[in-house]
């Protein structure tokens, strides 16, 4: 882990002076909303899969003019059903709305380990998915969820054929994830 992290630090240091940003080294976490109340406060909507995983992370960025700034929380808390956060020196309404919409991300790097059979939802993109019987049914092209639960969308090989939807239910669905072979098991067939 030491390693990966003066690796990500070269790499960073690399980005500021050649002005390029690899946004592979970090992930799309919240967006900040509508501004709350005339001291600087706003709503954050996060992407995390519980709001409360929001709060373990110490490090936020923005992009800014094709630079990936640090963003210094004064603080994240949780309100009702809503986020609510302070950015440190932004004390007033009108200094808090030139942040207004902006992505917030962080270091891919910052993320816990998962289990052997478990995978973030950004990993599963790309992964080959393949069937009980052996049978390749593409790759993931995408993830959503149309309420019931979250789908994977699997892109199969011939680009005329039409997207398969597999429903992720873990151990029914989808049986297992390989991230170092990068196959996803599934108990689907093609025709379904």
């Amino acid at each position: 882990m030491k390693a990966q992290k003066i690796t990500l630090k070269k790499n960073l240091q690399k980005m500021r002076k050649n002005n390029s940003i690899d946004l592979s080294l970090f992930l799309l976490i919240a967006k900040i909303g509508k501004t709350r109340g005339l001291n600087g406060e706003f709503f954050l909507r996060s992407f995390a899969e519980q709001n409360e995983n929001l709060f373990s992370f110490k490090k936020f960025f923005f992009l800014n003019s094709s630079v990936m700034e640090e963003l210094d929380f004064e603080y994240i808390k949780s309100s009702n059903a809503n986020i609510i956060a302070k950015i440190k020196g932004f004390d007033d309404i009108d200094a808090i709305k030139l942040f207004g919409q902006k992505e917030i991300f962080i270091l891919r790097s910052e993320l816990p380990e998962l289990a052997k059979n478990e995978a973030y939802w950004f990993e599963l993109e790309g992964m080959h998915v393949m069937n009980l019987e052996g049978d390749s049914l593409g790759k993931v092209c995408g993830i959503n969820n149309y309420g019931a639960s979250d789908i994977l969308e699997v892109k199969p090989k011939g680009s005329s054929a039409n997207i398969i939807l597999i429903p992720y239910i873990k151990n029914r669905t989808v049986i297992s994830i390989d991230r170092i072979k990068n196959i996803i098991l599934v108990d689907w067939q093609e025709d379904y």
